[in-house]
C-alpha cells in the first residue's frame, strides 16, 4: 500500500499492488524527428549536427537522443532558443499506460551513453556492440530490462579494464 500520483502530480490516489516508486523514463527519438534532423539545413552540415549531438549527450548518435533532446535540437535549428537545456525526462505515469511500463530508465540510458563516451567508442563500434551483446540495433529500441542488463554489462566491462590497468 503506497501513495502515488495520477497523471497530474497534484492529484493523489491509492495504489495497493504497486510498491515501487515511479521513475523517470527515456522516451526514444521518433522516426519523424530523425528525418527532421537529417533533412534540416544545419549550419556546418551533418558534421556540425553530429558535433552538436555529441556536445548534448556525449556520443555522436542521433538514435541515442531522447524525444526531449531531439525537440531541443530541432528548436535550435528553427531558431527557437526558448530554453538553455532540454526538458526534463517524463515520469512513467506521465506516459500512456501501455508504453510507460516498458520504457527504459532515463538514468540507465544516460549512464550507458556516458560509459560509451568514456570508452571512446565510435558510432559504428557502439552499434556493433549493441547488436552483438544486447541484441538491439540501437539505444532507442531498448526495453527497460534490456537497458538495465546493458548498463550492468558495460559497468562490469569497465571494472575489468580498470582492474587490468591496476586503477582499482
Amino acid at each position: 500500500m503506497v501513495w502515488g500520483f495520477e497523471k497530474y502530480p497534484s492529484t493523489f490516489f491509492f495504489r495497493e499492488n504497486d510498491m515501487k516508486k515511479p521513475i523517470k523514463v527515456f522516451e526514444p527519438i521518433t522516426a519523424e524527428q530523425i528525418k527532421m534532423l537529417h533533412s534540416a539545413p544545419f549550419e556546418g552540415g551533418t558534421k556540425r549536427l553530429y558535433d552538436r549531438v555529441e556536445e548534448l549527450i556525449g556520443i555522436a548518435s542521433i538514435t541515442a537522443l531522447s524525444k526531449q533532446e531531439a525537440i531541443f535540437l530541432i528548436d535550435q535549428l528553427k531558431g527557437k532558443n526558448r530554453f538553455r537545456y532540454p526538458k526534463r525526462p517524463p515520469w512513467e505515469y506521465e506516459i500512456e499506460a501501455d508504453l510507460g511500463g516498458d520504457l527504459p530508465s532515463y538514468y540507465h540510458i544516460r549512464d550507458i551513453r556516458l560509459i560509451f563516451k568514456k570508452l571512446g567508442w565510435t558510432k559504428d563500434h557502439i552499434k556493433n556492440w549493441l547488436l552483438k551483446y544486447s541484441k538491439v540495433k540501437d539505444i532507442r529500441s531498448m526495453s527497460r530490462d534490456r537497458a538495465q542488463k546493458t548498463y550492468f554489462a558495460l559497468q562490469k566491462m569497465t571494472e575489468r579494464e580498470r582492474a587490468k590497468r591496476g586503477d582499482i
